[in-house]
Protein backbone atom coordinates (compact mmCIF):
# COMPACT_ATOMS: atom_id res chain seq x y z
CA UNK A 1 0.00 0.00 0.00
CA UNK A 2 1.33 3.01 -1.17
CA UNK A 3 2.26 6.01 1.94
CA UNK A 4 -0.10 8.78 1.74
CA UNK A 5 1.16 11.81 -0.60
CA UNK A 6 -0.56 14.27 2.56
CA UNK A 7 1.80 12.88 4.71
CA UNK A 8 4.87 12.66 2.30
CA UNK A 9 4.50 16.55 1.48
CA UNK A 10 4.18 17.40 4.84
CA UNK A 11 7.83 16.12 5.83
CA UNK A 12 9.55 16.13 2.69
CA UNK A 13 9.79 20.45 2.07
CA UNK A 14 12.08 22.76 3.69
CA UNK A 15 9.69 25.11 4.22
CA UNK A 16 7.30 22.63 5.56
CA UNK A 17 9.55 21.99 8.27
CA UNK A 18 10.53 25.62 9.25
CA UNK A 19 6.84 26.07 9.30
CA UNK A 20 6.38 23.00 12.53
CA UNK A 21 9.08 23.93 14.50
CA UNK A 22 8.21 27.72 14.42
CA UNK A 23 4.86 26.41 15.47
CA UNK A 24 6.62 24.47 18.25
CA UNK A 25 8.73 27.14 19.49
CA UNK A 26 5.28 29.81 19.53
CA UNK A 27 4.06 26.79 22.13
CA UNK A 28 7.18 27.24 23.78
CA UNK A 29 8.13 31.14 23.73
CA UNK A 30 4.91 31.79 26.04
CA UNK A 31 6.69 32.19 29.32
CA UNK A 32 9.36 34.26 27.42
CA UNK A 33 6.62 36.39 26.10
CA UNK A 34 5.05 36.80 29.64
CA UNK A 35 8.89 38.30 30.95
CA UNK A 36 8.87 40.83 28.03
CA UNK A 37 5.60 42.21 28.95
CA UNK A 38 6.51 42.54 32.31
CA UNK A 39 9.87 44.11 31.34
CA UNK A 40 7.88 46.85 29.18
CA UNK A 41 5.59 47.49 32.22
CA UNK A 42 8.51 47.82 34.63
CA UNK A 43 10.06 50.17 32.60
CA UNK A 44 7.24 52.36 32.00
CA UNK A 45 6.94 52.30 35.55
CA UNK A 46 10.43 53.59 35.95
CA UNK A 47 9.92 56.06 33.62
CA UNK A 48 6.92 57.37 35.43
CA UNK A 49 8.17 57.39 38.35
CA UNK A 50 10.90 59.67 37.19
CA UNK A 51 8.97 62.07 35.52
CA UNK A 52 7.11 62.14 39.30
CA UNK A 53 10.67 63.36 41.31
CA UNK A 54 11.29 65.80 38.34
CA UNK A 55 7.14 67.66 38.90
CA UNK A 56 7.55 67.01 42.26
CA UNK A 57 10.96 68.91 42.31
CA UNK A 58 9.94 71.63 40.25
CA UNK A 59 7.42 72.26 43.10
CA UNK A 60 10.25 71.81 45.57
CA UNK A 61 11.81 74.74 44.36
CA UNK A 62 9.15 77.23 43.68
CA UNK A 63 8.33 75.96 47.75
CA UNK A 64 11.38 76.82 48.89
CA UNK A 65 11.69 80.23 46.38
CA UNK A 66 8.11 81.12 48.54
CA UNK A 67 9.99 79.88 51.59
CA UNK A 68 12.48 82.20 51.73
CA UNK A 69 13.36 84.91 54.42
CA UNK A 70 16.98 85.92 53.18
CA UNK A 71 17.04 89.55 51.68
CA UNK A 72 16.95 88.10 47.72
CA UNK A 73 13.51 86.41 48.47
CA UNK A 74 11.26 87.29 45.93
CA UNK A 75 8.93 89.22 48.58
CA UNK A 76 11.96 92.16 48.33
CA UNK A 77 11.76 92.34 44.62
CA UNK A 78 11.40 96.34 43.61
CA UNK A 79 10.61 97.82 40.78
CA UNK A 80 11.53 101.68 40.46
CA UNK A 81 10.89 104.65 38.35
CA UNK A 82 12.08 108.41 37.78
CA UNK A 83 10.05 111.12 37.18
CA UNK A 84 12.96 112.42 34.36
CA UNK A 85 15.26 110.32 32.92
CA UNK A 86 17.33 112.52 31.43
CA UNK A 87 18.08 114.41 34.88
CA UNK A 88 17.84 110.36 36.83
CA UNK A 89 18.02 106.99 35.58
CA UNK A 90 17.68 104.63 39.20
CA UNK A 91 16.88 100.83 39.62
CA UNK A 92 16.20 99.37 42.73
CA UNK A 93 18.00 96.04 44.37
CA UNK A 94 16.24 93.48 46.35
CA UNK A 95 15.11 94.89 49.56
CA UNK A 96 15.66 98.63 48.82
CA UNK A 97 13.98 100.54 50.90
CA UNK A 98 10.79 101.54 49.51
CA UNK A 99 9.85 104.85 49.33
CA UNK A 100 9.23 108.21 47.12
CA UNK A 101 12.84 110.14 47.21
CA UNK A 102 12.97 113.92 45.81
CA UNK A 103 16.69 114.25 44.58
CA UNK A 104 18.10 117.71 44.03
CA UNK A 105 21.50 117.42 42.08
CA UNK A 106 23.56 120.68 41.90
CA UNK A 107 26.65 119.31 40.26
CA UNK A 108 28.22 116.50 38.18
CA UNK A 109 31.02 114.52 38.81
CA UNK A 110 33.46 114.93 36.26
CA UNK A 111 36.72 113.34 35.35
CA UNK A 112 40.23 115.65 35.19
CA UNK A 113 41.52 116.92 31.95
CA UNK A 114 44.55 118.57 30.32
CA UNK A 115 45.17 120.35 27.12
CA UNK A 116 47.98 121.53 25.15
CA UNK A 117 49.28 124.86 26.73
CA UNK A 118 49.37 126.49 23.19
CA UNK A 119 48.29 125.88 19.43
CA UNK A 120 50.71 122.86 18.08
CA UNK A 121 50.87 124.83 15.19
CA UNK A 122 51.36 128.80 15.10
CA UNK A 123 53.44 129.07 12.25
CA UNK A 124 52.02 131.08 8.83
CA UNK A 125 50.10 128.74 6.83
CA UNK A 126 46.80 129.47 5.22
CA UNK A 127 43.75 126.80 3.53
CA UNK A 128 41.44 127.05 0.64
CA UNK A 129 38.23 129.55 2.18
CA UNK A 130 36.17 127.26 0.64
CA UNK A 131 35.85 123.42 -1.48
CA UNK A 132 37.66 123.81 -4.19
CA UNK A 133 36.02 121.24 -6.97
CA UNK A 134 32.85 122.07 -8.71
CA UNK A 135 29.64 120.50 -6.94
CA UNK A 136 30.17 117.43 -4.94
CA UNK A 137 33.62 116.50 -6.69
CA UNK A 138 37.28 116.43 -5.61
CA UNK A 139 40.27 117.00 -6.93
CA UNK A 140 42.18 114.03 -8.11
CA UNK A 141 46.07 114.93 -8.18
CA UNK A 142 47.65 112.06 -9.77
CA UNK A 143 46.37 113.66 -13.20
CA UNK A 144 47.28 116.73 -14.63
CA UNK A 145 45.93 120.58 -14.44
CA UNK A 146 43.87 120.21 -17.00
CA UNK A 147 42.57 117.14 -15.79
CA UNK A 148 42.51 116.61 -12.15
CA UNK A 149 39.12 118.07 -12.07
CA UNK A 150 39.38 121.79 -10.90
CA UNK A 151 36.51 124.58 -12.40
CA UNK A 152 39.05 126.49 -14.41
CA UNK A 153 42.56 125.05 -15.12
CA UNK A 154 44.88 126.75 -13.24
CA UNK A 155 47.70 128.25 -15.69
CA UNK A 156 51.20 130.24 -15.48
CA UNK A 157 53.40 130.09 -12.49
CA UNK A 158 53.47 130.67 -9.03
CA UNK A 159 56.24 132.03 -6.39
CA UNK A 160 56.28 131.03 -3.29
CA UNK A 161 58.79 132.91 -1.17
CA UNK A 162 61.94 133.00 -3.58
CA UNK A 163 61.04 129.69 -5.78
CA UNK A 164 59.22 130.40 -8.63
CA UNK A 165 57.46 127.23 -10.42
CA UNK A 166 57.88 125.86 -13.74
CA UNK A 167 54.50 126.64 -16.05
CA UNK A 168 51.94 124.59 -14.41
CA UNK A 169 51.06 122.71 -17.75
CA UNK A 170 54.33 121.20 -17.88
CA UNK A 171 54.14 119.06 -14.59
CA UNK A 172 52.74 115.72 -14.91
CA UNK A 173 49.99 115.71 -12.69
CA UNK A 174 49.07 118.36 -9.48
CA UNK A 175 51.39 115.86 -7.09
CA UNK A 176 54.04 116.25 -8.90
CA UNK A 177 53.55 120.18 -9.17
CA UNK A 178 53.19 119.91 -4.96
CA UNK A 179 56.04 117.82 -4.39
CA UNK A 180 57.83 120.62 -6.48
CA UNK A 181 57.40 122.74 -4.10
CA UNK A 182 57.77 120.74 -1.15
CA UNK A 183 61.73 119.79 -2.09
CA UNK A 184 62.22 123.46 -3.36
CA UNK A 185 63.96 124.63 0.03
CA UNK A 186 62.18 127.73 0.62
CA UNK A 187 60.26 126.05 3.89
CA UNK A 188 56.93 125.65 2.79
CA UNK A 189 54.71 122.70 2.71
CA UNK A 190 51.56 122.43 0.39
CA UNK A 191 49.37 119.32 0.64
CA UNK A 192 45.32 118.41 -0.41
CA UNK A 193 42.90 117.36 1.55
CA UNK A 194 40.49 115.02 -0.47
CA UNK A 195 38.22 114.38 2.63
CA UNK A 196 37.82 118.48 2.93
CA UNK A 197 38.52 119.30 -1.14
CA UNK A 198 40.87 121.96 0.15
CA UNK A 199 44.53 122.86 -0.19
CA UNK A 200 46.86 123.53 2.81
CA UNK A 201 49.82 125.76 2.63
CA UNK A 202 52.41 126.07 5.61
CA UNK A 203 55.51 127.51 6.20
CA UNK A 204 58.27 125.35 8.34
CA UNK A 205 59.50 128.65 9.97
CA UNK A 206 58.26 131.52 12.03
CA UNK A 207 58.84 133.82 8.87
CA UNK A 208 56.39 135.23 6.71
CA UNK A 209 54.13 133.22 3.96
CA UNK A 210 54.81 135.02 0.93
CA UNK A 211 52.97 133.87 -2.62
CA UNK A 212 51.82 134.91 -5.95
CA UNK A 213 50.35 133.89 -9.18
CA UNK A 214 51.94 134.90 -12.32
CA UNK A 215 49.01 134.53 -14.83
CA UNK A 216 48.70 136.18 -18.64
CA UNK A 217 45.12 137.85 -18.28
CA UNK A 218 41.95 136.36 -16.83
CA UNK A 219 41.46 134.48 -13.03
CA UNK A 220 43.17 131.50 -13.59
CA UNK A 221 45.97 130.85 -11.54
CA UNK A 222 46.33 128.56 -9.40
CA UNK A 223 45.85 130.25 -5.68
CA UNK A 224 42.96 132.06 -6.77
CA UNK A 225 41.26 128.40 -8.33
CA UNK A 226 42.30 126.87 -5.19
CA UNK A 227 40.87 129.72 -3.09
CA UNK A 228 43.71 131.52 -1.30
CA UNK A 229 43.69 134.43 -3.06
CA UNK A 230 41.96 137.37 -1.07
CA UNK A 231 39.57 139.30 -3.96
CA UNK A 232 40.58 142.71 -1.67
CA UNK A 233 43.97 142.01 -0.27
CA UNK A 234 45.66 139.44 -2.93
CA UNK A 235 47.84 136.70 -1.65
CA UNK A 236 46.72 137.44 1.92
CA UNK A 237 45.93 134.46 4.75
CA UNK A 238 42.35 133.11 4.91
CA UNK A 239 42.05 133.34 8.62
CA UNK A 240 44.72 132.95 11.88
CA UNK A 241 48.18 132.60 11.45
CA UNK A 242 47.56 128.95 12.17
CA UNK A 243 45.03 128.43 10.24
CA UNK A 244 45.54 124.66 9.26
CA UNK A 245 47.02 123.28 12.27
CA UNK A 246 48.97 119.47 12.29
CA UNK A 247 48.41 117.32 10.16
CA UNK A 248 47.23 114.34 12.11
CA UNK A 249 47.47 111.78 9.34
CA UNK A 250 50.60 112.18 8.36
CA UNK A 251 54.04 110.61 9.80
CA UNK A 252 55.23 111.98 13.24
CA UNK A 253 58.62 113.48 10.90
CA UNK A 254 56.60 114.70 8.07
CA UNK A 255 54.19 117.09 10.49
CA UNK A 256 54.98 120.58 10.81
CA UNK A 257 55.15 120.65 14.13
CA UNK A 258 55.73 124.47 15.99
CA UNK A 259 59.09 122.04 17.98
CA UNK A 260 61.02 119.85 16.01
CA UNK A 261 61.00 116.22 17.26
CA UNK A 262 64.25 115.61 18.86
CA UNK A 263 64.69 111.57 17.85
CA UNK A 264 63.83 110.73 14.53
CA UNK A 265 63.43 107.25 15.36
CA UNK A 266 61.43 105.55 18.57
CA UNK A 267 60.55 106.88 21.72
CA UNK A 268 58.69 106.82 25.10
CA UNK A 269 56.37 108.84 27.48
CA UNK A 270 54.20 107.58 30.21
CA UNK A 271 50.42 108.73 31.00
CA UNK A 272 48.97 107.84 34.59
CA UNK A 273 51.72 105.37 34.68
CA UNK A 274 51.21 103.61 32.01
CA UNK A 275 54.31 103.83 29.23
CA UNK A 276 53.49 104.13 25.34
CA UNK A 277 55.45 103.21 22.92
CA UNK A 278 56.02 105.65 19.38
CA UNK A 279 58.04 105.27 16.31
CA UNK A 280 58.23 108.90 14.40
CA UNK A 281 59.47 107.19 10.85
CA UNK A 282 56.46 104.54 11.20
CA UNK A 283 53.70 106.29 13.13
CA UNK A 284 51.14 109.27 13.33
CA UNK A 285 49.66 111.34 15.45
CA UNK A 286 46.65 109.95 14.79
CA UNK A 287 48.25 106.56 15.43
CA UNK A 288 49.40 107.16 18.52
CA UNK A 289 45.91 108.85 20.12
CA UNK A 290 44.40 105.76 19.20
CA UNK A 291 47.30 103.68 21.15
CA UNK A 292 46.75 105.99 24.07
CA UNK A 293 42.69 105.38 24.22
CA UNK A 294 43.35 101.75 23.92
CA UNK A 295 45.67 101.31 27.07
CA UNK A 296 45.00 101.24 30.86
CA UNK A 297 45.93 105.02 31.06
CA UNK A 298 42.44 105.40 31.51
CA UNK A 299 42.18 108.46 29.65
CA UNK A 300 40.31 109.56 26.34
CA UNK A 301 42.63 111.76 24.27
CA UNK A 302 41.42 113.51 20.76
CA UNK A 303 42.88 116.39 18.58
CA UNK A 304 40.89 119.23 18.22
CA UNK A 305 41.19 120.90 15.04
CA UNK A 306 39.78 123.96 15.68
CA UNK A 307 41.90 124.87 18.78
CA UNK A 308 44.95 123.00 17.00
CA UNK A 309 45.75 121.26 20.26
CA UNK A 310 45.70 117.81 22.08
CA UNK A 311 42.57 117.62 24.68
CA UNK A 312 42.56 114.47 27.42
CA UNK A 313 39.59 113.81 29.70
CA UNK A 314 39.92 110.97 32.37
CA UNK A 315 37.39 108.22 31.78
CA UNK A 316 37.37 108.50 36.01
CA UNK A 317 35.64 111.33 37.66
CA UNK A 318 35.70 113.48 41.81
CA UNK A 319 37.69 115.57 43.17
CA UNK A 320 40.77 113.88 43.57
CA UNK A 321 40.58 112.21 40.16
CA UNK A 322 43.37 113.88 37.85
CA UNK A 323 45.87 113.38 35.09
CA UNK A 324 49.75 112.94 34.89
CA UNK A 325 52.48 112.51 31.81
CA UNK A 326 56.12 112.65 31.24
CA UNK A 327 58.60 112.44 28.38
CA UNK A 328 60.53 109.08 29.12
CA UNK A 329 62.86 109.28 25.75
CA UNK A 330 62.47 111.55 22.79
CA UNK A 331 60.09 114.84 23.39
CA UNK A 332 56.50 113.91 21.79
CA UNK A 333 54.97 115.28 25.02
CA UNK A 334 57.06 118.77 24.91
CA UNK A 335 56.06 118.80 21.14
CA UNK A 336 52.62 118.43 21.80
CA UNK A 337 52.92 121.17 24.43
CA UNK A 338 51.51 118.97 27.53
CA UNK A 339 54.44 118.82 28.92
CA UNK A 340 54.31 121.92 31.39
CA UNK A 341 50.19 121.51 30.94
CA UNK A 342 48.28 121.42 34.35
CA UNK A 343 45.32 119.20 34.61
CA UNK A 344 42.28 120.40 35.84
CA UNK A 345 41.38 118.32 38.69
CA UNK A 346 37.83 116.70 38.46
CA UNK A 347 34.62 117.36 40.26
CA UNK A 348 32.50 115.23 43.04
CA UNK A 349 28.70 114.90 42.54
CA UNK A 350 26.82 116.95 44.68
CA UNK A 351 22.85 116.10 45.57
CA UNK A 352 20.84 115.92 48.64
CA UNK A 353 17.93 113.31 49.02
CA UNK A 354 15.06 114.50 50.43
CA UNK A 355 16.12 117.72 51.95
CA UNK A 356 16.58 121.58 50.62
CA UNK A 357 19.14 121.88 53.19
CA UNK A 358 22.97 122.40 52.35
CA UNK A 359 24.09 120.98 55.41
CA UNK A 360 22.21 117.64 54.20
CA UNK A 361 24.78 117.65 50.86
CA UNK A 362 25.77 114.20 50.04
CA UNK A 363 28.99 114.22 48.03
CA UNK A 364 29.89 111.07 45.66
CA UNK A 365 33.43 110.85 42.99
CA UNK A 366 31.18 109.09 40.32
CA UNK A 367 27.87 109.84 39.03
CA UNK A 368 26.65 106.24 39.44
CA UNK A 369 26.74 104.87 43.45
CA UNK A 370 24.32 103.07 45.54
CA UNK A 371 22.44 104.14 48.25
CA UNK A 372 20.04 102.50 50.42
CA UNK A 373 19.85 99.32 47.46
CA UNK A 374 18.97 101.86 44.91
CA UNK A 375 21.32 102.05 42.26
CA UNK A 376 21.53 105.62 40.83
CA UNK A 377 22.89 106.99 37.58
CA UNK A 378 22.84 111.26 37.50
CA UNK A 379 22.32 112.46 33.75
CA UNK A 380 22.12 116.31 34.42
CA UNK A 381 21.72 118.91 37.52
CA UNK A 382 18.27 120.00 37.93
CA UNK A 383 18.92 122.75 40.86
CA UNK A 384 21.50 126.08 41.12
CA UNK A 385 20.82 125.33 44.87
CA UNK A 386 19.35 123.11 47.24
CA UNK A 387 16.87 125.34 48.32
CA UNK A 388 15.09 125.30 45.00
CA UNK A 389 11.62 124.25 44.05
CA UNK A 390 12.46 121.71 41.43
CA UNK A 391 13.86 118.09 42.03
CA UNK A 392 13.49 114.75 39.98
CA UNK A 393 11.26 112.32 42.54
CA UNK A 394 12.44 108.72 42.61
CA UNK A 395 9.88 105.82 43.05
CA UNK A 396 10.46 102.47 44.65
CA UNK A 397 8.08 100.34 45.30
CA UNK A 398 7.30 96.23 45.82
CA UNK A 399 7.65 94.18 43.13
CA UNK A 400 3.87 92.63 43.18
CA UNK A 401 3.86 91.67 39.89
CA UNK A 402 7.16 89.21 40.25
CA UNK A 403 5.59 88.21 43.41
CA UNK A 404 2.36 87.18 41.77
CA UNK A 405 4.12 85.56 38.25
CA UNK A 406 5.93 83.48 41.27
CA UNK A 407 2.83 82.33 42.86
CA UNK A 408 1.25 81.52 39.81
CA UNK A 409 4.45 79.42 38.79
CA UNK A 410 4.33 78.14 42.08
CA UNK A 411 0.74 76.89 41.85
CA UNK A 412 1.28 75.65 38.63
CA UNK A 413 3.86 73.07 39.95
CA UNK A 414 1.32 72.48 42.05
CA UNK A 415 -1.28 70.91 40.15
CA UNK A 416 1.12 69.30 37.91
CA UNK A 417 1.87 67.23 40.82
CA UNK A 418 -2.00 66.39 41.85
CA UNK A 419 -3.01 66.20 38.57
CA UNK A 420 -0.40 63.31 37.65
CA UNK A 421 -0.59 61.71 40.66
CA UNK A 422 -4.36 61.36 39.58
CA UNK A 423 -3.89 59.93 35.91
CA UNK A 424 -1.41 57.56 37.04
CA UNK A 425 -3.84 56.20 39.78
CA UNK A 426 -7.18 55.47 37.95
CA UNK A 427 -8.12 53.46 35.03
CA UNK A 428 -7.16 54.43 31.27
CA UNK A 429 -10.48 55.66 29.48
CA UNK A 430 -9.58 53.35 26.75
CA UNK A 431 -7.48 50.59 27.28
CA UNK A 432 -9.32 50.47 31.12
CA UNK A 433 -5.76 49.35 32.47
CA UNK A 434 -5.25 50.43 36.34
CA UNK A 435 -2.39 53.55 36.41
CA UNK A 436 1.21 52.76 37.92
CA UNK A 437 0.09 54.62 41.09
CA UNK A 438 -3.28 52.57 41.67
CA UNK A 439 -3.15 50.89 45.09
CA UNK A 440 -0.15 52.60 45.77
CA UNK A 441 -1.53 54.33 49.35
CA UNK A 442 2.04 56.50 49.71
CA UNK A 443 1.04 58.48 46.64
CA UNK A 444 -2.44 58.70 47.27
CA UNK A 445 -1.31 59.77 50.58
CA UNK A 446 0.81 62.78 49.44
CA UNK A 447 -2.12 63.58 47.01
CA UNK A 448 -4.36 64.51 49.82
CA UNK A 449 -1.44 66.29 51.74
CA UNK A 450 -0.86 68.67 49.19
CA UNK A 451 -4.45 69.44 48.56
CA UNK A 452 -4.68 70.02 52.85
CA UNK A 453 -1.49 72.06 53.09
CA UNK A 454 -2.38 74.66 50.64
CA UNK A 455 -6.14 74.50 52.02
CA UNK A 456 -5.88 74.63 55.44
CA UNK A 457 -5.52 77.57 58.18
CA UNK A 458 -2.03 78.95 58.64
CA UNK A 459 -1.33 78.86 62.57
CA UNK A 460 1.05 81.38 64.76
CA UNK A 461 0.34 84.90 62.41
CA UNK A 462 -0.61 88.02 64.00
CA UNK A 463 -4.21 88.51 64.73
CA UNK A 464 -6.39 90.25 61.87
CA UNK A 465 -3.75 89.13 59.08
CA UNK A 466 -4.58 86.95 56.61
CA UNK A 467 -4.41 82.92 57.42
CA UNK A 468 -5.62 81.50 54.62
CA UNK A 469 -4.57 81.52 50.91
CA UNK A 470 -7.88 82.23 49.50
CA UNK A 471 -8.49 85.41 51.66
CA UNK A 472 -5.71 86.59 49.04
CA UNK A 473 -7.47 85.00 46.15
CA UNK A 474 -5.96 81.89 46.02
CA UNK A 475 -8.84 79.30 45.68
CA UNK A 476 -9.60 75.68 44.11
CA UNK A 477 -12.10 75.01 41.45
CA UNK A 478 -14.37 71.85 40.86
CA UNK A 479 -11.40 69.71 39.38
CA UNK A 480 -9.02 70.53 42.83
CA UNK A 481 -6.99 73.12 40.87
CA UNK A 482 -5.66 75.93 42.57
CA UNK A 483 -5.50 79.10 41.30
CA UNK A 484 -4.67 82.65 41.70
CA UNK A 485 -8.60 83.12 40.78
CA UNK A 486 -8.93 86.89 42.40
CA UNK A 487 -6.06 89.25 41.45
CA UNK A 488 -7.46 92.19 42.77
CA UNK A 489 -8.17 90.38 46.05
CA UNK A 490 -4.28 89.70 45.91
CA UNK A 491 -2.53 93.22 45.03
CA UNK A 492 -5.15 94.72 47.42
CA UNK A 493 -3.39 92.38 50.11
CA UNK A 494 -0.17 93.10 48.98
CA UNK A 495 -0.66 97.09 49.17
CA UNK A 496 -2.38 97.30 52.77
CA UNK A 497 0.16 94.73 53.95
CA UNK A 498 2.88 93.43 52.42
CA UNK A 499 4.38 91.52 55.47
CA UNK A 500 1.39 89.31 56.19
CA UNK A 501 1.20 88.08 52.50
CA UNK A 502 4.81 86.90 52.90
CA UNK A 503 4.14 85.37 56.41
CA UNK A 504 1.25 83.38 54.80
CA UNK A 505 3.87 81.66 52.94
CA UNK A 506 7.27 81.59 54.54
CA UNK A 507 6.34 82.25 58.36
CA UNK A 508 7.01 78.74 60.90
CA UNK A 509 3.94 77.61 59.33
CA UNK A 510 3.57 78.77 56.01
CA UNK A 511 2.54 77.22 53.28
CA UNK A 512 5.59 77.07 51.49
CA UNK A 513 7.65 75.90 54.33
CA UNK A 514 5.05 73.39 55.11
CA UNK A 515 4.79 71.62 51.50
CA UNK A 516 8.91 71.72 51.58
CA UNK A 517 8.51 69.84 54.43
CA UNK A 518 6.32 67.23 53.29
CA UNK A 519 7.51 66.55 50.01
CA UNK A 520 11.34 66.97 50.22
CA UNK A 521 11.46 63.25 51.25
CA UNK A 522 10.08 62.12 48.12
CA UNK A 523 13.23 63.26 45.99
CA UNK A 524 15.78 64.53 48.17
CA UNK A 525 17.54 61.44 50.41
CA UNK A 526 17.61 61.82 54.31
CA UNK A 527 20.77 60.11 54.77
CA UNK A 528 24.28 59.09 52.74
CA UNK A 529 22.84 54.99 53.35
CA UNK A 530 19.82 55.45 51.91
CA UNK A 531 17.96 57.37 48.76
CA UNK A 532 14.56 59.80 48.88
CA UNK A 533 11.29 57.86 48.74
CA UNK A 534 11.19 58.01 45.07
CA UNK A 535 14.47 56.75 44.48
CA UNK A 536 13.91 53.70 46.33
CA UNK A 537 11.06 52.58 45.08
CA UNK A 538 12.79 53.05 41.67
CA UNK A 539 15.69 51.09 42.58
CA UNK A 540 13.54 48.45 43.56
CA UNK A 541 11.68 48.27 39.95
CA UNK A 542 15.26 48.53 38.48
CA UNK A 543 16.37 45.87 40.51
CA UNK A 544 13.42 43.75 39.18
CA UNK A 545 14.09 44.25 35.47
CA UNK A 546 17.85 43.26 35.78
CA UNK A 547 16.30 40.09 37.63
CA UNK A 548 13.49 39.79 34.36
CA UNK A 549 16.37 40.50 31.98
CA UNK A 550 18.35 37.53 33.47
CA UNK A 551 15.90 35.40 33.21
CA UNK A 552 14.69 36.35 29.24
CA UNK A 553 18.76 35.88 28.67
CA UNK A 554 18.84 32.40 30.12
CA UNK A 555 15.42 31.57 28.27
CA UNK A 556 16.12 32.61 25.67
CA UNK A 557 19.64 30.01 25.53
CA UNK A 558 16.99 27.16 26.46
CA UNK A 559 14.93 28.24 23.75
CA UNK A 560 17.61 27.72 21.28
CA UNK A 561 18.62 24.23 22.07
CA UNK A 562 15.33 23.29 22.36
CA UNK A 563 14.78 24.92 18.65
CA UNK A 564 17.64 22.88 17.70
CA UNK A 565 15.96 19.58 19.21
CA UNK A 566 13.12 20.03 17.57
CA UNK A 567 14.82 20.88 14.32
CA UNK A 568 17.01 17.34 14.32
CA UNK A 569 14.24 15.45 15.42
CA UNK A 570 12.10 16.38 12.03
CA UNK A 571 15.29 15.87 10.08
CA UNK A 572 14.98 12.11 11.71
CA UNK A 573 11.36 11.86 10.85
CA UNK A 574 12.13 13.39 6.98
CA UNK A 575 14.65 11.22 6.15
CA UNK A 576 12.49 7.88 8.11
CA UNK A 577 9.65 8.70 5.85
CA UNK A 578 11.81 9.69 2.65
CA UNK A 579 12.83 5.41 3.59
CA UNK A 580 9.51 4.22 3.82
CA UNK A 581 7.91 5.84 0.97
CA UNK A 582 11.15 4.54 -0.87
CA UNK A 583 10.41 0.92 0.44
CA UNK A 584 6.75 1.29 -0.52
CA UNK A 585 7.60 2.46 -4.47
CA UNK A 586 9.93 -0.56 -4.99
CA UNK A 587 7.19 -2.48 -3.00
CA UNK A 588 4.74 -1.47 -5.62
CA UNK A 589 7.23 -1.65 -8.83
CA UNK A 590 8.17 -5.74 -7.72
CA UNK A 591 4.01 -6.12 -7.12
CA UNK A 592 3.40 -4.89 -11.28
CA UNK A 593 6.07 -6.79 -12.57
CA UNK A 594 5.33 -9.95 -11.04
CA UNK A 595 1.47 -9.55 -12.19
CA UNK A 596 2.72 -9.31 -15.84
CA UNK A 597 3.68 -13.20 -15.85
CA UNK A 598 1.00 -14.73 -14.00
CA UNK A 599 -0.86 -17.39 -15.83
Amino acid sequence: MAISSSLTSAYSSSSALNSLVSQYMTLERRPLTTLNTQKTSLNSSLSIHSDLKTKISDLLTLSRELGSTETTAIYNSRTSSSGDETKITASAGSGAAVGTYQIRVKQLATGASLQSTAALLTKPATISSSKVAPGSGTIDVTKSFANAGFGSTPTGTVTIGSWTSADLSTYTSVQTFMDAVNAAGVNANIYYNKTEDKFYLESKTVTALTFSESVAGGSTGFFTQVKMRDATTPYAYHGTTDATGVQSNVILNNANFDTALTSTTTGKFKINGVEISYDTSTDTLDAVISRINSSTANVNVFYDTSLDKLLIKSKGAGSTDTITLSDVTGNLMNVLKLDTASATSGTDAKFTINSTSASDEITKSSNTFTINGINYTLKNTNVTAYTDTTYTTITVKQDTSALQSKINDFLTKFNAVTQYIKDKTGLDAYTKARGVFAGNTTFASLRSQLYKKLSEQVTGLTSGNPDYLSKIGITFDSYLKASLSNTTKFNDAVSSNSQAVQDLFNSTNGVAKKLETLIKPFVESASTSRGSIIDETKNVISNRITDIETRITRMEARLKIKENQYRQQLYKMQDLLNTAVLQGNQITTQLSYSSQYTY
